[in-house]
């Protein structure tokens, strides 16, 4: 682990993926970010390591020499693709316990993404809503910029209520330029909510990912006899016969994550439900190109 939240060997394991937006390269040659290379700038900025798709001509052949492992320079113009990666923080997020929480399940899935993002070369900037608040760090890019991410969403404490639109509309204010967006949530709010932030990221032309958390408990509700509920969000408590509820609460699930992934095709977005006991790398694998 480096900070807590980034596995390395969960990484590594993806090391051989690669995340295009695809409105970027729409219309041009295959490969990742390709035609970033054309008309390359004199100003250097790092070495990487070669990725499929990479330029061969950009190959340092005496680093190879020396280490056995094939690099390729990188220029300031080229690293001109940006990623803004938003992470929802807000009470209902703080469900679950250890590793199952839906915050700490987002955040590691966030720093497993801005992670790789700024190893194939991409800007990325990251931050959290809770409420109509929004907290965010600029994009860069450079591997080292993983550590004030990391540094960023390892702080996150889960409070306040669950909105989209309008700390969405503030990142976007931000992201002025050509950037994908991602989002992390449970969604546990208004439709209308999120149809609102679906048009506004689709009005801004932004290629968008919906990370859908959802904890076991709120798929399964495997829950047994009567028991008192918290909403986590508002706190009032209610109590349920959850013998009783049980086959009608699941079919409402599934019916809410199908409808949101409809909403989601309808406005351009990409919808990926994760529950929390699926393994990190499977969702970004879904949004990977091979």
């Amino acid at each position: 682990m480096v900070n807590g939240i980034l596995d390395i060997e969960t990484a590594s394991r993806l090391r051989r993926f690669y995340f295009r937006s695809q409105s970027r390269v729409r219309g041009r040659k295959a490969g990742i970010h390709k035609s970033l290379y054309k008309g390359i700038s004199p100003d250097f900025l790092e070495y990487k390591e070669y990725n499929r798709g990479d330029e061969l001509r950009q190959v340092d052949w005496r680093l190879y020499g020396r280490h056995d492992r094939l690099y390729v320079k990188k220029f300031e113009d080229e690293v001109n693709l940006a990623w803004c990666i938003l992470v929802d923080s807000s009470a209902s997020m703080g469900y679950g316990e250890g590793g199952s929480q839906k915050l700490r399940y987002a955040e590691r899935l966030a720093a497993t993404l801005a992670y790789l993002l700024l190893r194939q070369g991409d800007s990325v900037g990251a931050g959290s809503f809770s409420g109509k608040d929004l907290s965010l760090i600029p994009p860069r890019a450079g591997n080292s910029y993983i550590t004030p991410l990391l540094n960023k969403l390892e702080t996150l404490t889960p409070s306040g209520g669950t909105a989209l639109a309008e700390p969405l509309l503030k990142a976007l204010e931000v992201f002025k330029q050509d950037a994908s967006f991602v989002i992390v949530s449970d969604l546990l709010t208004d439709e209308s909510e999120i149809e609102k932030a679906l048009q506004l990221l689709k009005a801004a032309k932004k290629e968008a990912v919906i990370f859908h958390v959802l904890h076991e408990d709120e798929i399964d509700f495997g829950f047994r006899g009567p028991l008192e509920f918290l909403d986590m969000e508002s706190e009032e408590k209610v109590i349920v016969d959850t013998d009783a509820v049980r086959d009608g609460y699941r079919k409402r699930i599934r019916e809410f994550t199908e409808r949101l992934k409809l909403l989601c095709h309808e406005y351009e977005s990409r919808y990926v439900l994760s529950p929390t006991s699926r393994p990190v790398e499977e969702p970004l694998i879904e949004i990977a190109d091979k």
